[in-house]
């Protein structure tokens, strides 16, 4: 101890000193590394505006898939209509040759 009734090492200050400029180097290359894989405001500007672009002919594929859907249906059920009128007269036809 000095004569101010403190340690002459200060707690072991050079070992705590020591210390914290390696924990700010670590802390350095963290950053750096963040920094140079990280993603910017105009990468995810980017980014997102590819995704809305997917989105967007993701939902054209989709409604034209649709739409060819409900030709189909339509179709199907015309022809349907078209066959239930159709067989009672085909069975009374076959009825009166049988």
């Amino acid at each position: 101890m000095d004569m101010t009734g403190e340690p002459r090492d200060h707690g072991n200050m050079e070992a705590r000193i020591t210390k914290l400029e390696a924990d700010v180097a670590a802390m350095k290359i963290d950053i750096g590394a963040i920094r140079a894989t990280g993603a910017t405001k105009s990468d995810i500007a980017e980014v997102r505006a590819e995704i809305r672009s997917e989105i967007a002919g993701v939902r054209s594929e989709i409604r034209s898939t649709v739409a060819e859907a409900k030709s189909v249906i339509i179709m199907w059920v015309a022809c349907l209509v078209f066959l239930a009128q159709l067989v009672p007269a085909a069975v009374r036809l076959i009825e009166s040759y049988v």
